[in-house]
């Protein structure tokens, strides 16, 4: 195969299972709205949704650390491992906080990752397609950790 095809595989790939990893927040969300008392008891309730942000936060953080350690990599990269950590942190404590503030921490979270993330990708620092991928996926997380703030 061409390097185009494997490329193509690779971004419908990663497109296909960040979606996949997105409807967990979608699903948990939308039952704290609908069915919280069923949502509480069957989905685990905000524990269940705040964990599962901790751990894709966590993830996230640990995309940018490989793509600093990357063949690649701009000089800065020891920069981007730093930061990269952040990420982890943030999951971690929100952890151990109590709502409200756990998923405003959750929000905050996503929604910086998200940013360096798709300006990494504007600047060339990351693929472009990377970008437009962040965008979409921290919007419906973002949506997501709104809803279970409402209700």
């Amino acid at each position: 195969m061409t390097q185009d095809v494997h490329q193509t595989r690779a971004i419908a790939t990663a497109w296909f299972l960040a979606g996949l990893g997105a409807v967990p927040f979608v699903a948990m969300a939308l039952g704290q709205a609908i069915m919280p008392g069923s949502a509480n008891a069957h989905l685990g309730g905000d524990q269940a949704f705040l964990g599962y942000g901790a751990v894709i936060l966590s993830f996230m953080g640990g995309v940018r650390w490989g793509a600093a350690l990357a063949p690649s990599a701009a000089p800065t990269s020891a920069e981007t491992m730093i930061l990269s950590v952040a990420p982890s942190l943030a999951g971690w404590l929100a952890l151990l906080i109590d709502r409200p503030w756990s998923l405003l921490l959750l929000l905050a979270g996503f929604g910086l990752q998200g940013a360096w993330d798709v300006a990494s990708a504007r600047s060339g620092a990351l693929q472009a397609w990377f970008g437009k991928l962040r965008l979409v996926i921290s919007t419906i997380v973002a949506g997501s950790i709104l809803i279970v703030l409402v209700f």
